[in-house]
C-alpha cells in the first residue's frame, strides 16, 4: 500500500512540475508575441517618421505594385531586388504615381529601391 501510496504522490508532483513548468513556458511565449506585436506595430506604422518617403501598396499583392511618389522629382531611378540580391526590374519614374505588373514574379520578399543622385530610399515588398 505505501508503494501504490508513494507511486500516486510522485505522479502527483510530476504532474505539478510538469504544470509549472509548462505555465512557464506559455509565460514566457506570450511575452515574445507581444514583442513581436510591438515590432510589428512599430514597423508597419513607419511612415509616421518618413513624411517624405514613397509609399508602395497593396503590399502584400499578387498582380500589382503601386509605387507613389511625395513630390516631383526628375532622374528617379526604380529598382527592385529579389532576396537573393538579383535585380528583377529596373526602371524610370517620370510620374508622381506608377504601377508595375508583378504577376510573374515568384513568391516571396523584394526590396523596392527609388533612388536620384542624392538620396535613396528602401522599401520591403511581399508578392503572394
Amino acid at each position: 500500500m505505501k508503494k501504490i501510496l508513494l507511486g500516486f504522490l510522485s505522479i502527483i508532483s510530476f504532474g505539478t512540475m510538469y504544470a509549472d513548468a509548462l505555465r512557464h513556458q506559455m509565460s514566457e511565449i506570450n511575452e515574445l508575441k507581444e514583442s513581436i506585436e510591438t515590432i510589428y506595430y512599430f514597423d508597419s506604422n513607419n511612415d509616421l517618421f518618413q513624411d517624405d518617403s514613397f509609399k508602395i501598396s497593396p503590399n502584400p499583392s499578387k498582380d500589382k505594385l503601386n509605387i507613389r511618389m511625395p513630390k516631383a522629382s526628375q532622374n528617379l531611378t526604380l529598382e527592385v531586388y529579389d532576396v537573393l540580391g538579383k535585380r528583377i526590374h529596373k526602371s524610370t519614374i517620370t510620374q508622381l504615381a506608377t504601377s508595375i505588373d508583378v504577376s510573374s514574379w515568384k513568391t516571396g520578399v523584394y526590396l523596392v529601391k527609388v533612388s536620384n543622385k542624392n538620396e535613396t530610399q528602401t522599401k520591403r515588398f511581399i508578392k503572394q
